[in-house]
């Protein structure tokens, strides 16, 4: 039986071989009706596209190289399904490589540098051994890694870090301003004392999230009490510890509030303020960031900050596609951060409007 080819599909379907080839290989938008005839015709004659010739003829594979840092950390399972679904309306597959750096980092991100061989090798494995068109680099923690990633001469997308690198494109999400938004929040529902529990202080995050407080505070004419900022490094224990000093130095005078920079540290001082005898949020209101999953769970539920991580895997897909064919608003573009978002819930009390 004589093989089924695009001309049939063009034909049976009622449109151009090109509009059957945007459709197969998602190089161009098609017209929602027209996308599904060909859909249709597809499915009925069980077309199968000989990738094969196609890769020797054009010199692309259709496939995208993840490399990710940690399958296991926070981010990196939600940004790669928001990749997967960018891609499943693509003619491209995945193929996933995971270097597994959780338990040689821990909570020490920038010490990256010294995984830099590991990285490069992996990279040069997808690039070279398996062909990938492209490479998805995911992070697992937000920070600078230029002059990690090698250039490969094929184009290198860094999801949730970032890079100034002129060979790679940056997808991540936005920090100072949402940081400036929650504080307003507090300063709306009456809240004046405020403590502060850093992450790291010498990483990007803590570093953006603190000058979007900064700012807040200054813009409402409070001054921020600096006996109520505790550097924390991202964990739990860190929070616990800082939020018992806090109410042991400040017994007289306790803030009636408290912006933890992550969900895991926010759940270390709500456990310090209910230890010390207070509640959470009636004597001390917590603020969290990320929007983990455990932040829906604990009692009261926490108020905190959402990063879409779906949406910055989609876009890093969607950006990674479009400088693959040249087309599109992203094709050029070597940054995008994408907006955060506040989640209200129980652990904010309202005093009042702040006048």
């Amino acid at each position: 039986m004589k093989p089924i080819t695009i001309k049939d599909i063009a034909r049976e379907a009622g449109v151009s071989t090109a509009t059957v080839s945007y459709v197969i290989n998602g190089s161009r938008p098609v017209k929602a009706e027209k996308r599904q005839r060909v859909l249709n015709v597809i499915a009925k004659t069980d077309y199968q596209p000989n990738r094969v010739a196609k890769s020797l003829r054009t010199k692309k594979t259709n496939i995208i190289g993840i490399l990710v840092e940690d399958i296991m950390a926070f981010p990196s399972s939600r940004i790669i399904n928001g990749i997967s679904q960018y891609m499943e309306l693509t003619d491209y597959h995945i193929l996933l490589n995971d270097l597994r750096m959780m338990d040689t980092l821990h909570n020490q991100y920038d010490q990256i540098i010294h995984q830099k061989d590991k990285i490069n090798k992996a990279l040069t494995l997808l690039v070279y051994g398996a062909n990938v068109d492209a490479v998805i680099y995911v992070g697992m923690f937000d920070r600078d890694i230029s002059g990690i990633v090698t250039d490969v001469k094929k184009p290198i997308v860094i999801a949730y870090s970032t890079s100034n690198d002129e060979h790679t494109c940056s997808v991540t999400y936005e920090n100072e301003t949402v940081s400036e938004e929650i504080t307003k929040h507090l300063f709306e529902k009456g809240h004046r004392r405020v403590a502060v529990i850093t992450g790291l202080e010498h990483t990007a995050p803590a570093q953006k999230r603190m000058r979007g407080i900064s700012k807040a505070f200054s813009e409402a004419g409070i001054i921020l009490d600096k006996s109520l900022i505790k550097n924390g490094d991202w964990e739990r224990e860190s929070a616990y510890s800082s939020m018992l000093e806090i109410i042991s130095e400040q017994r007289g005078s306790l803030p009636t509030a408290v912006l933890a920079m992550n969900d895991t540290m926010a759940i270390g001082a709500m456990d310090a303020i209910r230890e010390s005898g207070l509640r959470v949020p009636n004597d001390i209101s917590v603020v969290g960031f990320d929007n983990r999953e455990v932040s829906d769970l604990v009692f009261p539920r926490l108020t905190t900050v959402q990063i879409d991580l779906e949406a910055i895997g989609f876009m890093a897909a969607k950006v990674t596609a479009q400088k693959l064919s040249g087309e599109g608003e992203y094709a050029n573009i070597s940054n995008v951060i994408l907006p955060s978002k506040l989640i209200f819930r129980d652990t904010i009390a309202d005093l009042g409007s702040f006048s």
